[in-house]
């Protein structure tokens, strides 16, 4: 009976897999296209000191066909163009390169790359895929850009208990995107580029400060790259690290006004994350309201310490202030070991057409090490992840208006975030300590959001961002104009 029982659920399994395509025939013309063409503009004239010059097309085309015993196959296009509105004037200013690096290519140009081409099998409520995808999760999804980094794996993810989602992988390569630039330069302020979104593995291009010309290619954008040396780069030409790749699971769950996820991550031979949030909605009166709290956990394994991975942490770097002067040494570990601890909490409240937040983060041991890209924060802002380094207090408040009364589909949104650091300071070979420095960051974003009402997936968003360092004393301002159109 029991074997009666069996055969008869594997063969409604196999039935309903050869319902979904008779033939191949059928598997391509059951076959789904779709994607996005986005535009990025930035208004130099309205944008000051970094980042100020750019203006570029491009997006994604993607195939994906129907299945057949259930199995799929995907491929996509990512692709940025410059659109010819780009002011070559503002390509240099005082000395350094104005052009935005997070819109193009390893030379600053348009390019192409053929970023996902996997195969999908889906049987019950599971799929497994293989290949080259964009894997979303909260250490490896991309902000908003062009071309969002993308990774080449196994995935499983796996839906056969009832409000649970359970997602493993492993991930042998990947490649940076258009934004890697500026999540290194510009985020990261270079020093701190493996804390803010890429590993030492993305090398952006050497610009000439005086003509704008590429005087150095850089890479990590238009190839794939293994897990180890998107990581933590290469000394010349040899990898700092041999590892099999990054391997994952994840456990998301859903219930009502509840839902939590934990994340491990495991890089073999160099560290482990977990990540770990949870979220409850609740009604107090007229507002309603959204308690968040979150909880992220790094440690080196092995020999990494000791390693040239471990070796690398520790060399020194210059922080530089306004006009590049230098303005102290550091370092991202003293001893090449990986140690450290981020905690969070947010609130939310929505009353009638307007919302409200307030997040805090505090980071009292090492930094985070964040080079694949995921930015799970609650206090980042566009241009800003510093709640991610060493020893940082961080605040975010934000308020948000919708004018649907008025105009269906236009919001106005205002972040304001205060990053208090302290740094600790070396001399200029790294060998002696020089104490700790105090580094304050405030930033604003101001966002306008449109979504079309008539128009499924055309949106334009127009931001500006000012951020001020007090202790580098320098300023930021930039102005740029977002159009999407996903089918």
């Amino acid at each position: 009976m029991l074997k009666q029982s069996v055969v008869l659920s594997l063969s409604a399994v196999l039935a309903s897999q050869l319902m979904a395509a008779e033939d191949i025939n059928e598997m391509f013309k059951e076959g789904k296209v779709g994607g996005y063409i986005r535009m990025h503009h930035i208004f130099p004239e309205a944008s000051e000191t970094i980042a100020r010059d750019g203006s570029v097309i491009g997006g994604k085309l993607k195939y994906q066909t129907g299945a057949l015993y259930g199995l799929r196959f995907g491929a996509a296009l990512y692709t940025t163009h410059d659109t010819g509105l780009t002011d070559k004037k503002y390509r240099t200013h005082e000395g350094y390169s104005q052009q935005a690096q997070g819109l193009h290519g390893d030379d600053l140009g348009s390019y192409s790359t053929l970023g996902e081409a996997y195969a999908n099998y889906h049987i019950s409520n599971t799929d497994l895929t293989l290949g080259r995808q964009e894997f979303k999760t909260p250490m490896t999804e991309e902000a908003v850009t062009i071309i969002p980094n993308l990774f080449e794996g196994y995935v499983a993810t796996i839906k056969e208990i009832p409000d649970f989602t359970i997602s493993m992988a492993h991930i042998t390569k990947m490649q940076y995107g258009t934004r890697a630039a500026t999540d290194a330069g510009l985020i990261g302020d270079s020093a701190y580029a493996i804390t803010a979104g890429t590993g030492y593995g993305f090398v952006a291009p050497t610009v000439n400060g005086t003509t704008g010309n590429v005087t150095t290619v850089g890479t990590g954008k238009e190839s794939f790259l293994s897990m180890d040396t998107a990581i933590m780069g290469k000394n010349g030409t040899v990898n700092r690290m041999d590892t099999a790749g990054v391997t994952s699971i994840g456990i998301d769950y859903k219930k009502g006004d509840f839902k939590a996820r934990v994340w491990d991550y495991y890089a073999h031979e160099m560290y482990n994350t977990i990540y770990a949030d949870a979220e409850y909605k609740l009604n107090a009166g007229p507002a309603k309201v959204t308690l968040g709290a979150q909880f992220l956990k790094q440690d080196d394994i092995a020999d990494f310490a000791t390693s040239a991975g471990g070796t690398a942490l520790k060399t020194v770097t210059t922080v530089r202030g306004v006009k590049s002067n230098p303005l102290y040494y550091t370092k991202l570990s003293d001893g090449g070991e990986i140690d450290a601890v981020l905690f969070g909490a947010q609130a939310k409240a929505d009353i009638g057409d307007f919302s409200f937040s307030a997040g805090y983060n505090q980071n009292d041991k090492g930094h985070i090490i964040n080079a694949w890209g995921g930015d799970p924060a609650y206090t980042s802002m566009i241009f800003s992840r510093n709640e991610y380094r060493a020893d940082t207090k961080a605040y975010k408040l934000g308020a948000e208006y919708d004018l649907k009364s008025f105009i269906p589909g236009l919001k106005l949104i205002y972040n304001h975030a205060e990053y208090n650091t302290d740094v600790d300071t070396y001399n200029s070979t790294g060998t002696t300590f020089q104490g700790v420095k105090n580094e304050q960051t405030q930033v604003d974003d101001y966002i306008l959001h449109y979504a079309v009402p008539s128009v499924k997936g055309l949106w334009f968003r127009l931001f500006h961002v000012q951020r001020d360092n007090d202790t580098r004393q320098y300023e930021q301002e930039h102005t740029r104009l977002i159009a999407n159109l996903s089918f």
